[in-house]
């Protein structure tokens, strides 16, 4: 694990030695390429090994009791719109909001930082809709579910297989029964550094203030990607710029590319993702404001989806279509061979270069 070997693919930045410390002599440290690590404090620190006990990455990973998929739309137009995909976390977030529940999710702050918050209505929960391409912060959010739990609340908590990983390792059993836990099939996440840099970059050249930034903008199709930049002077831009640095695999945290959680056999009771090629299985399902898979991964899962089927359109699928065009179901993200020419071209190089050498379509 990281906190012996100082291998930084062997951290995802959970946050789970940082939480499960009893003496909070664990913080989350940012490195030189924006990804956050756990540093122990060693006048704090009582050597009782909890982090090294409670630490995902060493745990074999469990297979699932149940794997069915599904194709799913929200019936409600406007909320598949508004969403990712096909708005089946917008469904799966109303019944537990119905429940008087509280939601987890990730938040794109105003200040382009991306947290995981709480949600107790609608409103709030709807601030995690929406693509966000970098890791969100966790923070001391496992101790707030661990609360809401305590006091008898349905939770249910939204974030990246390795985060879901950290929160169930962390709760303990007797208070798991009101959880409910989704994860996303993820491409992997990229540096919180590089993004800033890029938002930098982007009003350097415009020269305006960006005032909102939309990851993927669905005005241009499901299907398509481009994020787009809101100014203060109400004016607009898109680009595909941050989407070719994405998915260019450069800027990924090392762990991704070995990530334990990049196949059919989830942490999470229910996993959702984009349908992509769901035109080569269903081509009457097809939809241009979204289609999201969902995969149910146990009986608690089960439980969830069939109480907020009659929210959605589904169609039943089979594992095998959705490993075929959707990879990290079947492997992680490959590392590229000039991963390290990337951010040697970075440290030296100003970040117009790095544009026109990795983000620029030629």
């Amino acid at each position: 694990m990281y906190l012996e070997s100082n291998n930084k693919s062997e951290c995802s930045g959970c946050t789970a030695c940082m939480n499960i410390c009893p003496k909070n002599a664990i913080r989350m440290i940012y490195d030189e390429e924006g990804f956050r690590y756990p540093v122990i404090d060693k006048q704090k620190c009582i050597n009782c090994g909890a982090c090294y006990k409670i630490c995902p990455n060493v745990k074999k990973s469990k297979k699932n009791s149940i794997l069915q998929a599904y194709g799913a739309k929200h019936k409600d137009t406007k909320e598949q719109f508004t969403s990712r995909s096909g708005g089946a976390f917008i469904a799966l977030s109303d019944y537990i909001l119905q429940q008087n529940g509280v939601i987890y999710g990730a938040e794109l702050k105003e200040d382009f930082t991306v947290f995981h918050n709480r949600a107790t209505n609608k409103e709030e929960r709807d601030q995690f809709k929406g693509s966000k391409y970098i890791q969100s912060d966790m923070n001391n959010v496992i101790k707030k579910v661990e609360k809401d739990l305590i006091e008898n609340k349905k939770v249910l908590f939204s974030g990246t297989p390795c985060q879901v990983d950290a929160l169930n390792t962390c709760i303990k059993d007797k208070y798991k029964r009101n959880l409910y836990t989704c994860d996303i099939v993820c491409h992997g996440v990229p540096s919180e550094l590089i993004f800033k840099k890029f938002l930098k970059y982007i009003e350097k050249t415009t020269k305006k203030e960006i005032k909102k930034f939309i990851f993927r903008d669905k005005k241009f199709g499901w299907a398509t990607h481009y994020e787009t930049f809101i100014f203060s002077d109400n004016t607009e831009m898109s680009t595909s710029y941050f989407r070719n640095l994405f998915y260019g695999h450069h800027i990924l945290r090392p762990s991704c590319y070995k990530c334990n959680y990049a196949n059919v056999h989830r942490p999470a009771d229910i996993t959702i993702a984009d349908f992509w090629g769901i035109q080569e299985i269903n081509p009457e399902f097809v939809d241009k404001n979204g289609v999201s898979l969902v995969i149910i991964n146990n009986e608690k899962g089960k439980e969830l989806f069939g109480n907020i089927k009659k929210d959605l359109k589904t169609i039943n699928c089979s594992i095998e279509d959705c490993i075929k065009h959707t990879y990290t179901l079947n492997q992680p993200t490959p590392i590229t061979k000039n991963r390290e020419e990337f951010w040697e071209d970075y440290e030296k190089e100003e970040f117009n270069y790095i544009i026109d050498k990795y983000a620029t379509e030629k």
